[in-house]
């Protein structure tokens, strides 16, 4: 079965936070995620140009990318693997602890503490945190990587079939 894709709108969000993902933290997105094939993925942030989507055209699945409404839609997937707009965080890891469906998300370090994220891990179950000994060099809208972040970013697996780990890079 080949790849087939569902483009709804484009995802709308603030100028600073248009950075792509690299491939290599991608690949291992989708590695830790592990996706059994043939499946739905939802990318709900990403475009034709995104290294999720690009990486997702290889395996034997249904896509869905570039989701307006995401968060107030409501689609049939089986996994969700993004690099969210850090502006509404929050939001994202809450919907996907409500979805109950495997997601994978990079983001801030920062994202593991908060009341309100701690009330919600409380509530849903405690993600999985892969912890990278670097940090992340995003690539800019215009294609440029950065030489080093001033953030650290972790990947977090939310319903994540194996339980809650913690694993180092």
């Amino acid at each position: 079965m080949s790849a087939r894709l569902s483009v709804i709108g484009a995802s709308k969000s603030l100028k600073n936070d248009e950075w792509y993902t690299p491939m290599s933290t991608v690949e291992l997105m989708f590695k830790l995620l592990d996706i059994k094939q043939p499946a739905t993925i939802m990318m709900p942030f990403d475009t034709e140009k995104s290294n999720f989507v690009k990486h997702a055209h290889t395996l034997d699945c249904n896509l869905w990318y570039g989701i307006t409404n995401w968060m107030d839609g409501n689609y049939e997937y089986d996994y969700l693997i993004t690099n969210p707009p850090f502006s509404i965080k929050d939001q994202v890891i809450e919907q996907c602890l409500k979805s109950g469906k495997p997601s994978a998300l990079v983001l801030p370090i920062e994202a593991l503490g908060g009341k309100r994220r701690h009330e919600l891990y409380k509530q849903y179950g405690y993600p999985t945190v892969y912890m990278p000994t670097k940090r992340i060099s995003y690539i800019s809208e215009n294609g440029e990587q950065t030489k080093s972040n001033h953030f650290h970013s972790i990947i977090l697996i939310f319903n994540d079939p194996k339980g809650s780990r913690l694993l180092w890079e």
